[in-house]
């Protein structure tokens, strides 16, 4: 990456085979081998733009890591009409920073109004999505779309139960899903996001966090869209990855929390934001969640035996003695109670530590919330059974209060 912020030298490859050098709405795939998955969400996108924006000039864009498996050519050979360019990166240059700096860039140079971006390995994207994603910005003065799906009451555990109630406490909007590889933005927040050095080696959650949170900053009108269906991906969780996946969201937004201090501290409260309505009897049920009580009460345990020596100086005395007793609760066979009166606090100590630690010393810290995380969740679960969707959310919502009650004696701990 050039060292000076807003200059690229990450484009390897450019094959443009419809010659397009002006759009008005461009549609960016980032990917890294997609070779089986990408035609499907490419196709829609085209045809999703042929259907809801003839009138416009539109381009489906893949910003690709150079991938040897073919994804390039699934993508040129994708069956739908709207123009398409590929673009790469050099070889053995892989993450969504380099990628995505590569699709900012030809968007910019085609002078595009909006720009959708999307997962290459979606498998239930419809064509709508891209009248949810774009049509705010196109003709409802929104700058920047989020997307709200389909989901059981189980799904999004990381959002849920971390991004939403503490990027609400931070950053003052309630933006349920603030961490979505799926979004729009504005031709003003495009010219922004080009102008970052993004590292890249980003696997995507620092770019989708900080997009949102530049989105927040700059005052751009934010909306959150409908997208009717549930979002299903070609890639499964295991519980060993829903933890890694967690612990780089904790990393990524605590290191946000420190680059953006200046603002967050003057948050004094959370506002609503706006939503993109749909058709009366679109929204579909989402796919059923079943939750392992076992496996949460083990995964509990496992993780705390990696991370229970640092408690005490990452947490407090005082809390890390009220795991250890939950930790025990397992050890007769209970179920431990990690409830928002635990969980809650030891987020905010955690961003304390992990504000004063060395770099090299930070993974450790988000790695210690690891086991709480699943507790979280089994509490979540136990308190969930007999709500339906809107009893859960509305828990939730209660949850994410207590976190912006709490952030006054945050700032001041903070600035010690």
């Amino acid at each position: 990456m050039s060292d000076t912020p807003g200059v690229n030298n990450m484009l390897y490859e450019e094959i443009n085979p419809q010659a397009v050098t002006e759009a008005d709405i461009a549609v960016i795939i980032p990917s890294y081998k997609e070779a089986d998955n990408i035609a499907l969400p490419a196709r829609k996108a085209g045809l999703g733009l042929a259907n809801y924006f003839p009138n416009f000039r539109c381009v489906v864009i893949n910003c690709d890591n150079n991938s040897p498996d073919g994804t390039k050519e699934a993508f040129l050979g994708a069956e739908f009409e709207t123009p398409r360019i590929y673009l790469s990166t050099p070889p053995g240059v892989v993450g969504k920073g380099a990628n995505m700096r590569n699709g900012f860039d030809k968007a910019s140079s085609l002078g595009v109004k909006a720009v959708a971006v999307i997962g290459a390995n979606l498998l239930s994207i419809r064509t709508r999505w891209m009248w949810s994603l774009l049509a705010p910005i196109i003709e409802g003065g929104a700058e920047f779309v989020a997307p709200l799906y389909a989901r059981h009451k189980y799904d999004s555990p990381i959002s849920k139960g971390l991004a939403y109630p503490f990027g609400r406490a931070l950053f003052g909007r309630r933006v349920l899903q603030p961490i979505s590889i799926d979004m729009a933005f504005s031709s003003r927040l495009l010219e922004i996001y080009r102008q970052q050095d993004w590292p890249l080696e980003d696997k995507g959650y620092y770019m989708d966090m900080h997009m949102l949170y530049l989105a927040i900053v700059n005052q751009a009108p934010i909306c959150q869209s409908y997208m009717a269906h549930p979002r299903v991906t070609a890639s499964s969780q295991s519980d060993d990855i829903l933890s890694a996946s967690f612990r780089n969201v904790v990393e990524n937004l605590f290191d946000l929390m420190i680059i953006s201090e200046d603002f967050w501290k003057n948050v004094s409260r959370s506002r609503p934001t706006s939503l993109a309505g749909i058709e009366e009897g679109q929204m579909k049920l989402p796919p059923q969640v079943e939750v392992d009580k076992e496996q949460l009460i083990s995964q509990f345990v496992r993780y705390s035996e990696k991370t229970r020596e640092l408690w005490p100086s990452i947490f407090g005395p005082e809390l890390a003695a009220k795991l250890e007793e939950q930790l025990a609760v397992c050890s007769t066979g209970g179920c431990p109670t990690i409830d928002i009166e635990l969980w809650r606090p030891a987020i905010f100590n955690a961003a304390l530590a992990y504000k004063k630690a060395a770099p090299e010393d930070r993974r450790a810290i988000a790695s210690s919330l690891v086991p709480l995380f699943f507790g979280k969740g089994l509490d979540s679960y136990l308190k969930g059974r007999d709500l339906d969707d809107r009893q859960f959310h509305a828990m939730l919502e209660e949850e994410a209060r207590t976190f912006e009650a709490a952030k006054k004696d945050f700032i001041a701990r903070w600035d010690e």
